[in-house]
């Protein structure tokens, strides 16, 4: 599997890097490490050519310096690490390195949950809404410290982007060490009519169960360890994030039809929703990355 792992140094970048490092898996994993130079213009700055050359070696020594750290954190991992610069807007430069590499997988850490980010986006933001493949943005949430099994939440809805979910799971191998909770979310379908249209909210649940309940022989395939649960709410990507604090789930799983301009511009909007505010993190998955 190709994984695209961008850093920056950080302990949100550690985070993510720590998270990859530990999910289960059977086949080795292919990791380029991603590090993108900040280094700022300097155009008009006295002795600016030595300046910059400096500035340049001491970033350089720097990405070299992560890759050593973060090989420490991938060992025994079953994992090859090659780390590959780049300099201008982050977020562009792991979308073109991830396209040039074919990766399967971005993996990279989410700064946090301020007004700003929610308002106006971020790096992770960006990726995952620009990205053709599925796309990894982490959040600790204890599990670096605790001893404990990983929680994931897998959304499931009716559409063939679940395809891509279970497509990706599948590429890991969970064991014992996980618990997985299959969840949909169901919300009263909204048609503008002057003639009310009656919806018997209790059937589509009802049908809902029977549909997820055929997915939960898949997911013991992986683990163990499986719930199913159909859940009401207004908002999906509220139902979602509200589910996965209350049973303090690690990560979430979901889908995006992804590539197109609608996505690029909407990412769907119960994915952005949730990778803006849920606290755990968050994982979606595209169809270009079935087997």
């Amino acid at each position: 599997m190709k994984i695209l792992l961008a850093t920056d140094g950080s302990q949100f970048a550690e985070e993510a890097a720590w998270l990859l490092a530990h999910l289960p898996h059977a086949e080795i994993l292919e990791l380029t490490v991603l590090y993108v130079s900040n280094i700022p213009n300097l155009h008009g700055i006295a002795n600016s050519t030595e300046l910059a050359q400096s500035l340049q070696f001491a970033d350089q020594e720097k990405a070299k310096s992560i890759l050593v750290h973060l090989n420490s954190i991938f060992d025994g991992a079953n994992a090859t690490l090659t780390l590959v610069t780049g300099e201008g807007h982050v977020g562009t430069q792991i979308i073109r390195t991830a396209e040039a590499q074919k990766s399967d997988l971005i993996v990279l850490g989410a700064v946090g949950h301020s007004l700003f980010e929610r308002m106006f986006g971020s790096t992770s933001d960006f990726v995952a809404s620009h990205a053709k493949c599925s796309v990894l943005v982490v959040r600790p949430t204890g599990l670096r410290k605790a001893n404990r099994p990983i929680n994931v939440c897998v959304a499931y809805d009716e559409t063939d982007s679940t395809l891509a979910v279970f497509g990706q799971l599948a590429q890991f191998g969970w064991g014992v060490n996980c618990k997985m909770d299959a969840v949909s979310i169901v919300s009263a379908p909204y048609t503008y009519s002057e003639i009310p249209i009656p919806f018997d909210i209790d059937e589509i649940i009802a049908s809902r169960k029977k549909a997820i309940e055929s997915k939960e022989i898949k997911l013991r395939e992986l683990t163990p360890v499986v719930t199913t649960q159909v859940i009401e709410s207004s908002h999906v990507g509220d139902g979602l994030v509200q589910f996965a604090k209350e049973n303090k789930s690690d990560v979430i799983v979901l889908g995006s039809t992804g590539g197109g301009l609608l996505s690029t511009l909407l990412l769907g909007s119960v994915s952005r929703y949730v990778l803006r505010h849920a606290a755990c993190s968050v994982w979606i998955a595209r169809k270009n990355c079935v087997a």
